[in-house]
């Protein structure tokens, strides 16, 4: 049976990439490009812009999370997890003046 191929648009890949590592999943680029069915530098260019978003969100925080290239097993991964969805916790509050 083959694999058929899913077409993502840039920021459908990107979002779909970074709900992956957030999910404790770690990648290789391999597998990043055998999912997406795209080359090196665009998994580069993802990885960058997860790694801005992630940035950004978090500029006033003193943890940060980010997204690391772990050596020894050759693979993508999000640090502080936890803090992550600390945040998102705090951004989606009730208090946030951004729902008002």
């Amino acid at each position: 049976m083959s694999r058929q191929k899913a077409v993502f648009n840039d920021k459908q890949r990107i979002l779909r990439l970074y709900s992956i590592l957030i999910s404790k999943q770690a990648m290789s680029v391999d597998q990043i490009e055998d999912l997406f069915f795209v080359g090196q530098k665009t998994v580069q260019r993802d990885i960058a812009a997860i790694r801005e978003f992630l940035s950004e969100l978090q500029i006033n925080e003193e943890i940060k999370s980010e997204v690391v290239y772990d050596r020894k097993v050759k693979k993508y991964k999000i640090t502080n997890r936890d803090h992550l969805f600390e945040l998102f916790d705090k951004i989606n509050s009730e208090e946030n003046p951004f729902f008002y």
